[in-house]
C-alpha cells in the first residue's frame, strides 16, 4: 500500500514485497521505467501504461509483445499527449511522420489516427480505464 516514486527505490527493497505495481508512459510502444524493475527480480509485478492510441487488442499485445512482458499482468490505458512540452527534436519527427503517413495511399487504422492526431495536444483520458487494474489488485489483496 505504500507509493514510491522508482528513483526513490534502491537496490532489492521491493524484493520481499507481495505485488509491485508499476505506473509508466509509451512511447514507440515502450513503457518508461520498466527495465529497471524487471531487473529487480519481484515476486509479482503488475504493469499498467498510458498511451496516446486508443485501446486494442492488437495496440495491447503489440505492447506487451514489444516489452516481454511474458505472464505479468498488463493494462493499458488511453491517455492524452501534450505537443507542445516536447523537446524541439522530437516535435518535428512527429509532424515529418505525420507528413508521411498522409502521403499513403492504402491508410490503415493506425495510419488514420497518427493522420489525425500526431502533432496535436489532446485528451482521451477516462478514469473508467482505472477500473480493471484497480479490481485486479483488489483481488490479488484478497487472495494473500
Amino acid at each position: 500500500s505504500d507509493k514510491k516514486e522508482l528513483k526513490a527505490v534502491k537496490g532489492n527493497e521491493l524484493h520481499g514485497d507481495e505485488l509491485v505495481v508499476l505506473g509508466g508512459w509509451i512511447m514507440g510502444n515502450m513503457i518508461s521505467r520498466l527495465e529497471k524493475i524487471k531487473k529487480m527480480n519481484l515476486k509479482k509485478l503488475v504493469v499498467f501504461a498510458v498511451g496516446s492510441k486508443p485501446e486494442s487488442d492488437t495496440v495491447v499485445e503489440n505492447i506487451r509483445t514489444q516489452n516481454k512482458l511474458g505472464e505479468n499482468p498488463f493494462f493499458y490505458m488511453t491517455g492524452g499527449f501534450h505537443f507542445e512540452k516536447l523537446n524541439f527534436l522530437i516535435r518535428m519527427m512527429l509532424k515529418t511522420m505525420k507528413k508521411s503517413v498522409a502521403k499513403k495511399a492504402d491508410k490503415t487504422e493506425s495510419d488514420l489516427y497518427m493522420e489525425k492526431y500526431l502533432g496535436t495536444s489532446f485528451d482521451n483520458s477516462d478514469r473508467k480505464y482505472t477500473k480493471p487494474l484497480i479490481e485486479y489488485v483488489k483481488g490479488v489483496n484478497e487472495g494473500c
